[in-house]
């Protein structure tokens, strides 16, 4: 995606995303991680349009994606009763916050 210049934008909040484990699980096995009902929520998100692509044109902004200053994957915001007051980011290197 980073290459590319594309970024994922609103995905959903109770979906794992890409190189996150499972609790149960020794390594991450990529789509085959999530549950039925998170492949449910996953294409449900992609049919309505919630789950958005953005691309990414500017040289610069480009670079900061394929570098991991810029997120990737930008997570929708948690429920207004969950515990996390921040939606999650996902990097091209990996890592993944919840400062979005």
């Amino acid at each position: 995606l980073a290459k590319r210049g594309y970024v994922l934008q609103h995905y959903p909040e109770n979906v794992l995303m890409p190189g996150e484990r499972r609790a149960t699980l020794a390594k991450s096995k990529g789509i085959h991680d999530l549950t039925l009902r998170e492949c449910q929520i996953f294409a449900d998100a992609l049919k309505n349009n919630l789950l958005t692509v953005k691309t990414i044109t500017g040289k610069d902004a480009r670079a900061k994606l394929v570098a991991s200053r810029r997120p990737v994957i930008v997570g929708e915001a948690p429920a207004p009763d969950s515990n996390n007051r921040r939606g999650r980011r996902w990097f091209a290197n990996g890592r993944l916050d919840r400062r979005g």
